[in-house]
């Protein structure tokens, strides 16, 4: 590996995985003292009938308030308005059914309910965060952002602008419930968005200067359960084989956060001032900043972009920003950001806007400005 040094994962949370699962949770709430639950999620799983299914595992006369309130990108106020509903419903715990943005909320609510001040002095000062925060269960829809098990997470100030971080040991979830059959309903696009954001969380994780052998090799299975599966569940989302190994690739991809990102993720920081998706970001950033590692002739660096080669299952001599790419295509997402939407910005306030962004500190090899620049003008496409 290219790392110098050892690292000691935080331990993850506890998680029950598998077809069914999710009938665990009454039970799981009821082991946390929870007998009001505050579900939180977003209107497209009201509409898909998720949230239904997740209800219907509570016994009749139970006392449960579901909250649809969370947008794709989420906001302060989407998180403010939710704390309200809690407090009016006087709930005792939460459960976050959803993606990333939903999984990311319930961690900044969970801090919400148990603290005085507004949450965006937590996202500002994640040092103000005390271990008295409410009971937290997630239950993921989507197999990728991994949030269901790490203790930090994106927030916007509001719609459109550039994310603030919650980071904390006390915002880990107490328990994810990882249930593949949730995630079955999911459209093929956003299977895919999400399937590879859990790739690149994956690559960066393996990449990373922080070395831990078994968190290695967690993120080389995860990348290849992501490749071998992520197009079969696109094609048929009812493939249950294929849905549960790539969700539990998502898990693998959380579990490999822990060893810290990189440019992938600076890339798809920085651009997150839009509201595209994060994982179509992430997918359609990872070739370039791939290209940008090919060029290095470090012996160390070389060594790990051959045995992420094995864990893509491509030939020793293949370009791996390629195979990237050709995935995308294949799975029908642009590795071009401005195909995505992206709209016009100066490439050298981006690339200044890069070198600030904290994912650069586990990187294998650290861009300077200029080659941000670079990394950035191939990324836009």
């Amino acid at each position: 590996m290219t790392g110098h040094g050892v690292i000691a994962l935080p331990s993850f949370p506890p998680v029950s995985f598998g077809f069914d699962a999710i009938d665990n949770l009454p039970v799981a709430l009821a082991d946390r003292g929870v007998k009001r639950p505050l579900i939180i999620t977003d209107t497209g799983l009201v509409e898909h009938g998720i949230v239904n299914t997740v209800t219907d595992t509570f016994g009749a006369g139970s006392d449960v308030t579901v909250f649809e309130g969370i947008s794709p990108n989420p906001t302060i106020a989407g998180i403010e308005a939710a704390l309200a509903v809690y407090r009016e419903k006087d709930c005792d715990g939460i459960v976050g059914l959803g993606g990333g943005s939903v999984l990311d909320s319930g961690k900044a609510l969970r801090v919400a309910v148990t603290h005085d001040l507004p949450v965006i002095d937590y996202l500002k000062d994640p040092s103000k965060i005390t271990a008295d925060v409410a009971p937290y269960i997630t239950v993921p829809t989507t197999a990728g952002t991994g949030a269901e098990i790490t203790f930090g997470g994106g927030i916007h100030i509001e719609t459109g602008s550039h994310q603030l971080g919650i980071r904390s040991i006390h915002v880990k979830p107490d328990l994810a419930i990882c249930d593949p059959g949730l995630t079955m309903t999911l459209p093929p696009v956003l299977t895919a968005a999400t399937g590879m954001d859990a790739f690149g969380h994956c690559v960066e994780g393996f990449l990373s200067t922080n070395n831990n052998s078994p968190a290695e090799a967690i993120a080389l299975d995860g990348i290849a359960r992501v490749v071998n599966y992520v197009e079969a569940a696109t094609a048929d989302g009812s493939d249950r084989e294929a849905r549960w190994q790539l969700l539990m690739g998502a898990v693998q991809g959380g579990m490999s956060i822990y060893m810290g990102l990189g440019p992938i993720h600076t890339l798809g920081h920085i651009f997150a001032d839009s509201e595209l998706h994060h994982g179509a970001l992430i997918t359609a950033s990872a070739p370039a900043v791939l290209r940008f590692y090919a060029r290095d002739t470090d012996t160390a660096m070389a060594d790990d972009l051959a045995t992420l080669r094995g864990a893509m299952g491509i030939e020793d001599d293949a370009d791996i920003a390629t195979a990237i790419s050709d995935l995308n295509a294949r799975l029908g997402l642009s590795s071009s950001i401005r195909e995505l939407g992206y709209p016009e910005k100066a490439l050298d306030e981006l690339a200044e806007m890069a070198m600030q962004v904290h994912f650069n500190h586990t990187a294998p090899r650290k861009p300077t400005k200029d080659e941000f620049r670079d990394i950035i003008e191939d990324a836009l496409g």
